[in-house]
């Protein structure tokens, strides 16, 4: 899993490299494309700003600067188009608060990457504040009887200490986790997803 960088140096110098390499100026404008590169576009239909943008090659430990400059955020409504250079790619989309909005996993074309949906006015706040890393959330209409899909999708976990928003239509919902071994760390039933609330996640 990728790393926040923390380091000062090391910030300074990822920067300088993602400059070079994606065709970023040092203040954080974008140059017109080469050839080969591609968009990555956002998309903000969630109530909150996206207020940090993470692209880093897919094969990366670390995500490296954040691609938007000074204080510009991708309001609600808004959306904002990235030129990335050939090659895959990973994102990750934070709320001011550093909460994860959303990700995209090996990238290597022409994409959208869409934070929350149409109606899905209601936050869910996954805060894991156990041991464990989670790998698998499930969220599903308590009038339903299967989980569906995993809404973390095949590659993005939450890790220790981190918390992950999810956006639901207001309506009440059964909610579990499970973490990388496919374990069950926790569970809700006919939880109240009408206005936001947070679930944090405990050691037992």
């Amino acid at each position: 899993m990728k790393r926040r960088m923390l380091v000062v140096f090391m910030v300074l110098m990822m920067s300088l490299g993602c400059a070079l390499f994606s065709g970023r100026r040092m203040d954080g404008s974008v140059t017109t494309m080469d050839d080969g590169d591609f968009p990555i576009r956002v998309v903000n239909q969630s109530p909150d700003e996206v207020c940090y943008v993470f692209i880093s090659v897919s094969d990366s430990d670390v995500w490296g600067e954040d691609w938007l400059s000074g204080d510009e955020v991708v309001a609600p409504g808004g959306s904002k188009t990235f030129n990335v250079p050939a090659g895959q790619h990973d994102i990750l989309l934070e709320a001011c608060d550093q909460a994860v909005m959303a990700t995209g996993w090996f990238i290597d074309n022409n994409t959208t990457i869409t934070v929350g949906a149409s109606r899905a006015t209601s936050r869910l706040f996954v805060d894991n504040t156990s041991d464990t890393e989670v790998c698998y959330v499930f969220i599903a209409p308590s009038t339903g009887d299967e989980w569906g899909d995993d809404w973390l999708g095949a590659n993005e976990t939450i890790m220790t200490g981190r918390t992950r928003i999810f956006y639901v239509r207001p309506g009440m919902y059964d909610m579990m986790v499970r973490d990388c071994g496919d374990e069950p760390l926790a569970e809700e039933y006919q939880v109240d997803l009408s206005s936001d609330m947070t679930w944090t996640l405990h050691n037992d």
